[in-house]
């Protein structure tokens, strides 16, 4: 079976989730370790397995208690805190006998001989107790023979009077070098997997119905990293017999072991993907995406009894993204009606991104008023405390918890490469000025390791873009910067404007043109199609390519005072146009501009404008008018 492991962003969920799959499991034979906890320096495999087996060997009513008398061996002989004289000797006998694949009782002769090799000739008392404890722990470590172990090795240097605190103690005090290190976590995980499936043989079989459960919180640590890596070395080792243990973990970066069977940016659906070379060990498919939760049915329904299984030896799961209807559920779990604005607000406001989700939902549960839906922007623009008495809004506090894994200088390129629609302008000093020109690409591949990149169908080809969350978060940012600042908000849209217009990509220029409130810029744009006589008639593909444009231009970002009535600022922005077609377009493109800012109208006051401005332009438009009246219909 593949290791699980949830990929998503901070604050997409993750340890949620594992929460969840614990509170499922909690009569089975489960462990929890989060790594970032246990993440020092050089921390081994073999101290976490101790973690894990002490978990996992908890009594349950039907299960009773695992027995890891192998991983315990190899605790007191491989990593005991004595003079060890010939350890690769012990290394290479122990491993003899896991290979056996035969109950330890049977060779407790040579188990003994292994202790006593591995401690050599010791001083006078230095192995007291040894041969005993090793006696127990083939019997299985029952209770009792647990507390008799402990008696049997308070002798033994580093010895404490609770048996969980004295074997992982032991653990951190392997000897050898690298490569016997390596080689001592191999048996480990060895030993691990062998107790496992001898749990679940013979009489226990009828009882022991259900997996074990290993659930790894962070695993994108070093530490993480390690740890997986040796679990499935030591079950490619096994020639792929079966185990009984689902191991499911979780990761907020990309981890370039997965890059051989999967692909870390691609398309999302409904995009053409670039051509990438086969994976066997996807029985053929152009390295996938990582799954989506209404994915797994299918995925796991086909090709389970085929020898090497079809996502061997990982299964990525990707979190992060809510649905609508999801949004709505947990607004209801917070009393907020299922049919009110604010679900839809926040759906389009976070982009379904779950922790932003639920800390708003927390922030203005209880003093949102259906009556006044703008009360939602002063809302998020309120102080909250943060650490040492001082005072930030809410979307300021979320700013500094999504970013905290950029270093500085990388989160100042964040906000400033904001401005764009993609992430391209990483990649052109016309625009960004990276601190270490040299490393050009190094933030866009951190973008694509922490999972804050999409990928997107463009005009020729793939275009990556921010999460939409984390976007709206570093333009706050932007919009803030000092006037003095050199790469505030008008001198980085004004560098984006140009370098587009140099290019002669027009629809890229007009959307800076309008986050720089160029509104006439894009109302001659817009009108061109209007007042050319060759596209009198505007046919259909007329009217979807227009459409097209004016979606992209006026989603463009904007700094108006998030207080102010939506009205009032389209008065003021819309102003007073020549000639109707003019004075149409600009309240139009005005409108929508204000309105495609969850902030700018969330009560959808300008609806009634947006329709009407639709309607008129279709009117004697020909036969692509049909488009123009169908978009109105979707703001009556």
């Amino acid at each position: 079976m593949p290791v699980v492991v949830a990929l998503g962003a901070r604050g997409t969920g993750k340890s949620a989730l594992l929460d969840a799959v614990a509170a499922r499991c909690a009569e089975l034979p489960h462990a929890y370790l989060d790594f970032e906890r246990h993440d020092r320096e050089n921390i081994q495999p073999r101290e976490l397995l101790g973690h894990l087996a002490f978990d996992l060997g908890r009594y349950r009513k039907q299960f009773g208690r695992l027995a890891f008398p192998r991983l315990w061996l190899c605790m007191l002989v491989l990593s005991a805190p004595v003079e060890l004289h010939d350890r690769r000797t012990a290394l290479r006998k122990i491993r003899e006998l896991l290979a056996q694949n035969q109950p330890l009782e049977q060779n407790r002769e040579a188990i003994v001989d292994v202790v006593r090799l591995a401690g050599g000739v010791a001083p006078a008392g230095g192995l007291k107790g040894w041969p005993e404890a090793t006696d127990l722990l083939l019997r299985g470590l029952g209770w009792y023979d647990r507390r008799r172990l402990i008696g049997k090795i308070r002798a033994l240097p580093g010895g404490t009077g609770n048996h969980e605190d004295f074997l992982i103690e032991i653990a951190k005090h392997a000897q050898g070098d690298e490569e016997d290190r390596a080689a001592v976590d191999a048996t480990f995980c060895d030993a691990f997997l062998a107790d496992l499936r001898q749990a679940y043989h013979g009489i226990n079989r009828s009882r022991r119905t259900l997996n074990s459960v290993v659930l790894l919180d962070n695993a994108h640590t070093p530490g993480g990293h390690t740890f997986l890596r040796a679990l499935t070395e030591a079950r490619h080792r096994c020639g792929g017999e079966p185990d009984p243990l689902v191991v499911v973990a979780t990761s907020r970066r990309w981890n370039r072991n997965w890059n051989e069977s999967w692909s870390l940016l691609t398309p999302q659906r409904g995009a053409t993907p670039r051509r990438r070379p086969t994976a066997q060990r996807t029985n053929g498919l152009r390295a996938p995406a990582p799954r989506q939760p209404s994915d797994v049915e299918s995925d796991w329904a086909a090709g389970s009894a085929q020898p090497e299984p079809r996502w061997y030896p990982w299964y990525l799961l990707e979190l992060g993204a809510l649905s609508e209807d999801d949004v709505v559920d947990i607004a209801a779990r917070g009393d907020i009606h299922p049919t009110s604005r604010l679900p839809r607000f926040l759906y389009r406001l976070t982009d379904g991104h779950p922790g932003a989700v639920s800390d708003v939902v927390a922030a203005v549960a209880h003093r949102y008023d259906a009556r006044n839906p703008g009360n939602l922007r002063t809302t998020l623009q309120a102080g909250v405390p943060v650490e040492g008495g001082a005072e930030t809004t809410l979307l300021g506090a979320t700013q500094a918890y999504l970013t905290q894994d950029f270093s500085v200088p990388s989160r100042q390129d964040l906000v400033t490469a904001s401005a764009a629609r993609d992430v391209e302008t990483l990649f052109h000093k016309d625009i960004v000025d990276l601190r270490n020109p040299a490393e050009e690409g190094a933030l866009f591949k951190e973008l694509g390791d922490l999972l804050w990149l999409r990928a997107e169908p463009g005009h020729e080809e793939l275009q990556y873009v921010l999460h939409p969350w984390l976007r709206r978060i570093l333009l706050q940012e932007l919009a803030s910067r000092d006037e003095d600042h050199p790469l505030n908000w008008e001198r980085v849209h004004t560098r984006c404007r140009d370098f587009y217009e140099k290019n002669g990509r027009s629809v890229a220029a007009r959307y800076h043109d309008l986050a720089l409130e160029n509104v006439a810029a894009v109302v001659t744009h817009l009108g061109k199609p209007f007042v050319d006589g060759r596209h009198a008639e505007f046919d259909v593909a007329a009217a979807e390519a227009w459409l097209a444009e004016l979606d992209i231009i006026t989603a463009a970002p904007n700094r108006l005072v998030k207080t102010a009535e939506p009205y009032d600022q389209l008065e003021s922005h819309a102003g007073d146009a020549d000639g109707n077609l003019e004075t149409t377009l600009s309240w139009l493109v005005v409108s929508l501009w204000i309105a495609g800012d969850p902030l700018g109208d969330p009560g959808g006051t300008l609806n009634s404008t947006i329709e009407g401005g639709f309607h008129q332009l279709a009117h004697g438009r020909g036969r692509g008018s049909i488009l123009l009246h169908e978009r109105a219909e979707r703001y009556r």
